[in-house]
Order: structure tokens, then sequence, then C-alpha cells
């Protein structure tokens, strides 16, 4: 793994794990999905006038038809299906049961790269995924000790599978599109979807209605967390195998507990450092594997001896 990739997958990891102290704060003020939809609106306006300044908009007409349905289809299933189930179930799952499903998506993205990419699912790939999984759950039960069985744990579990659809379907379509490409013409489309879904679920809620504190949570999600990192993950999809990528995430809910225990005084335990433990050697696992292999392949062949 290039130096330049490892650094966007940490600042994927931390930029995501604090997302979710700031979507605390906001969601005091407003719904869940309007929120959300209010986020990528601000995501989307800066990636549209963006667009146009740079004139990357001539290349948008350039997209065949197949790449613009793929665009939609990102934007449907990466912004609008994954955004929309996950807070939607989050009114009816616990939030600890639902983070353990929601981290599932490593596993089915691993499963579906093996089928559709033909990335190999290894052995040591799979005792990391195993491990840091198992941590993932340690944690969560630690400082969310009650399960329960609901309807909704469907719900989720469509959140989980979506984003895993959206990480291969990005795979592919890096291929021929850049990153920023892609963020700038996805995100707008998942928005629109995201609004409607708002207004029919929720209602008008006028952005008004955020505090100085959620203001402060709309700017960061919005220019943060969605424009610059969804950005960098497509690029760090571009350059590694999205399995790989997405096992990364599983240290995602290990850094939201750590700055929940810090910013909003949430406990965690000693399970909770072991569960910890257990993701970062898991995520080690897959990760130093790639840095070897990369390594190999980067460097300069010897060259051939001149023909006499």
């Amino acid at each position: 793994m290039k130096p330049s990739t490892a650094g966007g997958l940490t600042f994927v990891v931390l930029t995501w794990g604090s997302s979710f102290i700031f979507i605390k704060y906001a969601l005091r003020d407003m719904p869940p999905i309007t929120f959300t939809a209010y986020r990528f609106l601000l995501a989307s306006s800066i990636l549209i006038v963006s667009l146009m300044i740079t004139g990357k908009y001539r290349e948008i007409l350039k997209f065949t038809r197949k790449e613009t349905f793929s665009i939609c289809t990102l934007g449907a299933v990466n912004v609008f299906s994954y955004y929309f189930l996950e807070v939607y179930g989050l009114q009816y799952v616990p939030a600890g049961q639902a983070s353990i499903i929601v981290n599932t998506d490593p596993i089915i993205v691993t499963i579906l790269a093996a089928i559709f990419l033909g990335e190999k699912i290894t052995r040591r790939k799979a005792v990391g995924l195993l491990l840091g999984y198992t941590g993932v759950v340690l944690v969560v039960i630690a400082t969310n000790p009650t399960l329960s069985g609901s309807i909704w744990n469907i719900v989720v579990f469509g959140a989980a599978f979506s984003w895993a659809v959206g990480a291969i379907l990005a795979k592919r379509i890096a291929a021929n599109i850049d990153s920023y490409l892609m963020t700038a013409t996805s995100v707008p489309f998942g928005t629109i979807l995201l609004f409607i879904t708002a207004f029919i679920a929720e209602g008008f809620v006028p952005v008004t209605r955020l505090s100085g504190l959620g203001w402060t949570s709309l700017v960061t999600l919005g220019i943060v967390s969605s424009v610059l990192t969804f950005f960098v993950w497509y690029e760090v999809l571009h350059d590694i195998e999205a399995s790989t990528a997405c096992i990364a995430l599983l240290l995602v809910p290990i850094v939201t507990t750590i700055l929940g225990a810090i910013f909003l005084y949430e406990f965690y335990t000693e399970v909770s450092i072991l569960g910890m433990a257990l993701t970062l050697f898991g995520v080690y696992l897959t990760q130093s594997r790639t840095n070897k292999k990369t390594a190999v392949r980067n460097e300069p062949e010897p060259k051939k001896a001149s023909p006499t």
C-alpha cells in the first residue's frame, strides 16, 4: 500500500469515526432524514460549484449511458439508501445493536468482491476480518449490553448491504472515471432522493431550526465528512482491493468509542479495550500483508542484460 493510500485510509477512518459525534449533536435540533438531506445539500452545492469553476462539468457530457446509469446507482446506494436505512432503522434499533449490524459491511464486501471483482479471500484476510469484527462486537456489547430481535434489524442490515454494493460499484467505476467526478456526480443524485424522502417522511423542516452547535455539525459533516472524505474514499478504492479497504473501516466504531468517551462522557470497560485491541490486530493482519505485496510490486525490475 502506498503511503498516500495509507494516509487517505487513515483520514477516512478518523473522519467517519468522528462524524457520529457531530450527528448526535445535530439530531438534537432536527429529524434525522432531514438533517442528512441538508448535510448532503451543502456537499452537493460545493461539488457543483467546483465543477463549474474547474470546467470539469464538460466531462459529464461525455459520459456514456452506461456510465451515467452507474453513477446514479452509486448515488442511490452509497448516499441515499445507506444513510436513509441507517437513520430510519436507528429509530427502532438500539444504537449499539445497529453498529454491530452495519459493521457487517466489510464481510459483505469481501464476499461480493470475490464474486464480482475476482479478489481472493486469503487465510490472512479471513482471520483478520474475523478478529476485527469480533472486536467491534465486544466494544459495542460492552457499552450497549442489551440486544434484541426486531424486524427493523433487516432495515439496518439493508444499510450495510447498500454500502457494500456501493463499494463494489465504485471500484468498477474508478477504472474509467476519476474520484473527483465520481463524487461530484453521485452525491447530488443521492441528495435529491434524500430530500424527496425527508419531505414525505418528516415534512418540511427549515434549516433555521439548527442551533450554533447544529450549524457547526452541518458544516463539518457536509464539507469534511461528505465532500472530502467521499473523494478520498473513492481514491483509496481505486488504489487497493475493495475488501481490504472496507476491512479498515472496522476501525470507525473504535474511533467513535474513544471520542465518545472524551466528548460525550460515554464509558468504556476492559472488554471494550480488549475489543479495540482485537480490531486493531485484525486490521493490521490484512493491511500489513497488503503493504508487503505493494512494496514488492513497486520494486524496479532488474535490467535485462544487453544481447551480445
